[in-house]
């Protein structure tokens, strides 16, 4: 029962859960909306959300993997995860399971194609490849400088447009325009790891924004990406694109400015210090993308009950 024990921590630490929110707040929020629409479905809801998840998790455990292959993970690299280094768990084991959660997924996929059509069968290859291919060759998106753009618009626009599409049968501009500011923030959770890993990807011979942008540059973008999550909810709700109730999200600024203060004490500025302030810097940025796009959800949710 020990060892048990011990190997499940272990594959929930390397499925990294506080991630779990990049692809939990996108289909949240696109439930929501379709929920105001009332075009809700909690069954068809649930399956998406669990298929979302299980990509998550699929994609963060293969990317590890190709990140130790390919030699930006090492022992001394500062992780939220460090299973395959310290050889708690085997590379070609861990693969095997990435494989497999991706077939989990695939299952749930294929049930929603049957319930809601072919372009749903489409939406789950496209999330599917984009997943596995971020690290893994060819493509590695994630060292091609493409990671935050891919990012932001596979776990923003394309997740919460799916996941209306999947409850409503529709698109609308209304889903379209929410979905940026949850983009720009899961973009910022990638690109927080990015600025925190400069060095590893440096001697790896990646590239990735931040360490084309310089690690100063690539933190003020991280603060700017935040920042304009925020103000277009707030734009958006003053021109009643977005129901005003969507102003709650501003709950999420005290844990946004302890966020970005951690990467101004670890990425801008002479003295700062990456080694002390940045090592969870991506779980901090995760914590408000969670607590914004739930509370923007709820906003919807909250609409559809008062319209």
């Amino acid at each position: 029962m020990e060892k048990f024990k011990t190997q499940l921590k272990t594959w929930i630490e390397i499925g990294r859960p506080f991630s779990w929110t990049a692809s939990i707040v996108p289909v949240c929020l696109g439930g929501a909306i379709a929920f105001r629409d009332e075009q809700f479905s909690l069954t068809i809801f649930l399956l998406a959300l669990l298929a979302s998840i299980l990509l998550q998790a699929g994609t963060n455990v293969i990317n590890e993997v190709f990140d130790v292959r390919s030699g930006v993970d090492t022992y001394d690299s500062p992780r939220a995860s460090r299973t395959i280094v310290e050889k708690r768990l085997d590379s070609a084991v861990a693969y095997r399971g990435g494989v497999i959660i991706f077939l989990a997924a695939a299952l749930i996929g294929i049930y929603l194609t049957y319930e809601r059509g072919y372009a749903i069968l489409l939406i789950g290859i496209v999330a599917i490849l984009i997943g596995y291919t971020y690290t893994a060759p060819p493509i590695q998106f994630k060292y091609r400088a493409l990671g935050v753009p891919v990012v932001f618009w596979t776990m923003g626009p394309l997740m919460v447009l799916s996941a209306y599409y999947v409850l409503a049968q529709s698109l609308t501009w209304e889903a379209f325009l929410a979905s940026i500011p949850v983009g720009f923030l899961v973009a910022s959770i990638l690109h927080a790891n990015d600025v925190r890993d400069i060095e590893d990807d440096a001697r790896a011979g990646f590239r990735t924004l931040a360490l084309a942008t310089g690690r100063n540059a690539g933190a003020i973008l991280h603060l700017m990406m935040m920042g304009a999550s925020f103000a277009m909810v707030i734009v958006l709700a003053a021109l009643v694109i977005l129901p005003l109730w969507a102003l709650i999200t501003l709950i999420a600024l005290p844990p946004t400015f302890q966020a970005t203060l951690g990467m101004i004490r670890g990425g801008v500025g002479p003295e700062a210090d990456p080694v002390k302030y940045l090592p969870r810097i991506d779980e901090a940025t995760a914590k408000v993308h969670l607590l914004f796009g739930l509370l923007l959800s709820i906003s919807y949710v909250v609409s559809g009950f008062s319209s």
